[in-house]
């Protein structure tokens, strides 16, 4: 009986944690699958924003559809953007790619410009160079540039970033983003840098004419 009280025991233990398991490689395909942003365009148009690489990568080339619009901030990191044109969908307006080229923006290390150019193009063109990291992408051939206006997103994404640090006060307006903090310190030294070399000219010159005042007074000595 103690025998078998202790492979029943067992058994129970067995089954107790089969659950457990099946629960925690669930809640791993989960975190492992593609969770962007979703949000609805002025016509209804579907847009998905990622928010990691995983998410960038899954926009790219799992999420896309032929007729979609991809796009990215350009020249700096930033979410990669879809506009989703599928079909029976209403025409895309501009009103529409403006709204998608505002969250590239706005979801971009772009974010405290005023204003900042998109890239645009159909998911066929997209390719992923071998050994690349997830989310990095090129382009056989871009489409039409757009200009995103960050501070024309809707409001509540405002309110998120500034709840998680980010670049808009209570007010709507703009604070100053680490690319403008970098652009006013760059302008600051180099301000600096060109008095300091105008001091230095200026006493250069100083020495200069003093010399030649010095070799001009010992030529009548």
């Amino acid at each position: 009986k103690i025998i078998n009280e202790g492979n029943t025991s067992n058994q129970r233990q067995k089954q107790n944690n089969r659950p457990i398991s099946t629960e925690n490689s669930r809640n791993k395909r989960k975190r492992s699958q593609p969770n962007p942003r979703e949000l609805i365009s002025p016509s209804g148009h579907k847009v998905l924003v990622g928010r990691n690489r995983r998410d960038n990568e899954a926009i790219c080339f799992q999420l896309s559809r032929p007729n979609d619009i991809w796009m990215h901030s350009r020249g700096c990191p930033g979410a990669h953007v879809l506009l989703c044109v599928r079909r029976g969908s209403p025409e895309v307006t501009d009103e529409d790619l403006q709204f998608a080229a505002d969250l590239a923006v706005f979801y971009s290390d772009a974010r405290t410009e005023r204003r900042a150019e998109v890239t645009t193009a159909e998911p066929k063109h997209i390719t992923k160079p071998r050994g690349a990291p997830p989310g990095a992408v090129t382009l056989r051939q871009e489409g039409k540039t757009l200009v995103g206006r960050p501070e024309n997103v809707p409001d509540e994404l405002k309110e998120a970033r500034e709840q998680s640090g980010g670049a808009w006060d209570e007010m709507g307006d703009r604070k100053l983003g680490t690319r403008a903090k970098n652009k006013k310190r760059t302008a600051s030294i180099e301000k600096e840098t060109k008095q300091r070399r105008r001091e230095e000219a200026r006493e250069k010159n100083k020495r200069r004419k003093q010399k030649q005042e010095d070799d001009r007074m010992s030529g009548f000595d």
